[in-house]
């Protein structure tokens, strides 16, 4: 990754989520994000177009440059955004609401247009007023939503405005959601732990099957503020937690973590594999940094069928680790990667544009 290419695009909006719009056959030349924190908050749908200003005598010159093509406003903070088809948007808000948005592509001038609102899906019960929607997981047309209220509700694409099944999963705050499979979820909460959830039964019938994240100090709290799954090996959880660090667990066998990686000093906001490529991870953390994750081939050729993920003590020796990102200052709350580029957002109302990723 020695040529990467990293280029600054300034947009005047705390970005909380970006993603690349889906491509099958090439390069995504869009992506989409989501603001936070601002008096008006957008989805905003971006182009990277040819830079106008380039000259040939400047080395540091910026071959694209994004271009704002639509937007749609949304009632409040996003929280959450992921794609459930090249062409639809799944987007979560700190009012309790989920949107799904329509991407039209054209040659000239790409649009935005919302579909759909749903109804309140999070409130807390005592006060009646609306909770927060902290993350949103998708898998197939099914999205399922976590609160701050301790509930997962399940919805269809199509229709967002009828729950399919409402779970009370936790007393407290949900941080993170992630799909295992499509009938299993795991949450986790403020208190750092982590639930397994079955999408079919209801909150009486879920299966009481828990466990924690692990911290590098057993006399201080820690909570996974991030989750993903392997994208090829569904039963690889990774979740990067407050202090920094990076908890596996082996979903086939909860007794204990399968790996534990101190990494960053700062909560770990984003956590999440190449999609083609899943010997790479990123992370994106609060400190200010994106770094890529690569598994060891030469040193990794030794374990026949089996995940560095899940080699406990040798993950740090199997694992190479490099920045992709530092020195930002701010949070990067979010980013994501397409084919050889990675774009990511936060704090500093920025984007931040990486070539030759891979």
């Amino acid at each position: 990754m020695s040529t990467a290419n990293v280029s600054t695009h300034y947009i005047s909006e705390k970005v909380a989520r970006v993603r690349w719009l889906p491509e099958q056959l090439q390069q995504s030349e869009r992506f989409i994000t989501g603001s936070w924190d601002m008096d008006r908050n957008f989805v905003r749908l971006w182009r990277l177009q040819a830079n106008q200003c380039a000259t040939a005598s400047e080395s540091e010159n910026v071959d694209q440059m994004p271009r704002c093509m639509d937007k749609v406003a949304m009632e409040d903070d996003v929280t959450g955004m992921e794609f459930v088809d090249k062409d639809t948007l799944a987007v979560s808000c700190a009012d309790g609401h989920l949107s799904v948005i329509n991407v039209q592509r054209a040659v000239e001038e790409d649009q935005l247009q919302r579909k759909a609102r749903s109804e309140r899906l999070h409130c807390f019960q005592r006060s009646g007023e609306s909770a927060p929607c902290t993350d949103i997981s998708v898998y197939g047309t099914d999205i399922a939503t976590a609160g701050e209220d301790g509930c997962v509700n399940i919805v269809s694409v199509g229709n967002v405005r009828q729950v399919k099944r409402k779970i009370e999963a936790e007393s407290m705050a949900l941080f993170s959601i992630c799909y295992i499979s499509q009938q299993e979820l795991v949450t986790a909460n403020r208190m750092g732990v982590i639930r397994m959830l079955d999408a079919r039964v209801a909150t009486e019938a879920q299966p009481k099957t828990t466990f924690m994240v692990a911290s590098q100090d057993d006399k201080s709290s820690n909570f996974a503020s991030a989750l993903a799954t392997h994208p090829m090996q569904q039963h690889i959880l990774l979740c990067g937690s407050e202090e920094g660090s990076i908890t596996v667990w082996d979903l086939r066998n909860l007794n204990y973590p399968a790996s534990y990686l101190s990494a960053h000093k700062s909560p770990i906001n984003e956590i999440g594999f190449h999609r083609k490529d899943p010997s790479k991870l990123f992370t994106a953390a609060e400190g200010g940094e994106v770094w890529m994750w690569s598994e060891n081939k030469v040193l990794g050729s030794e374990l026949v069928g089996q995940s560095p993920w899940l080699s406990g003590d040798r993950v740090r020796s199997l694992v190479d680790v490099e920045g992709v990102l530092s020195n930002i200052r701010k949070a990067v709350n979010s980013f994501d990667v397409h084919g050889s580029r990675l774009v990511c957002g936060g704090d500093t109302e920025a984007v931040y544009l990486v070539d030759n990723i891979a």
